[in-house]
């Protein structure tokens, strides 16, 4: 009912703007074209009075906009999404090397499986060129959450240019989570002191087809 409301106002203010621009177009032209004399006064004055009643309703249109805009409650913000299990961040693009130098999307969908299976909620995090090592083209980030069975605001991709590293480091830094990975991350060790921490990076293995994990326990 709302929007049939706005549509018929906003086409009423049309109207009245259509009828205020011929109003003061043919105001222009009698001054200009009439002979002076009483019925050009006449006629001018009669024009005059419609231009600004005309003039006027557009104005009033307005303020009722204006004032029904602020009448309008705002949206309330969307509730968190409830998660599934507890957060680990994974770096994705270090645990699809885990079954040896080619990348694998075999042992990604794995890692996470075995994640999911021990009541973790995965959140993986990928440079941007991930897409092009896995099959040589750009994949969307909602076609790889598709792919591993996990949300689509739960997979990461970096901008293009900048590595994931510090951007799943320092989501891991301030939500306290731990980060599943064999990369040491000795280049960022002075940035995140968090990785000196017992237990922040979680490491795990590819052993002839089944997914080990270290201090997760089983």
């Amino acid at each position: 009912a709302k929007h049939c409301d706005d549509v018929e106002m906003e086409n009423c203010m049309r109207f009245l703007k259509g009828v205020l621009i011929c109003t003061v177009v043919a105001f222009v032209l009698c001054g200009v074209v009439l002979p002076e004399n009483a019925d050009k006064i006449r006629v001018m004055d009669g024009l005059g009075k419609a231009v600004f009643a005309v003039f006027g309703a557009v104005l009033v249109s307005y303020v009722w906009r204006f004032r029904r805009w602020l009448k309008t409650p705002e949206r309330p913000p969307a509730p968190p999404r409830r998660r599934l299990g507890k957060p680990i961040l994974v770096d994705g693009s270090n645990v699809m090397h885990w079954a040896g130098n080619e990348p694998s999307a075999l042992v990604l969908t794995r890692v996470i499986a075995e994640l999911q299976r021990r009541g973790y909620e995965p959140i993986i995090y990928f440079d941007a060129n991930f897409g092009y090592k896995l099959w040589n083209k750009h994949v969307d980030p909602d076609k790889i959450a598709q792919l591993l069975g996990v949300p689509e605001d739960d997979v990461v991709v970096a901008p293009s240019g900048t590595p994931a590293d510090p951007i799943l480091l320092e989501r891991a830094s301030s939500e306290g989570w731990r980060v599943l990975t064999n990369d040491r991350f000795i280049d960022w060790k002075n940035q995140f002191p968090k990785l000196n921490d017992r237990g922040f990076l979680v490491k795990g293995r590819w052993q002839e087809g089944s997914v080990i994990l270290l201090g997760l326990g089983r």
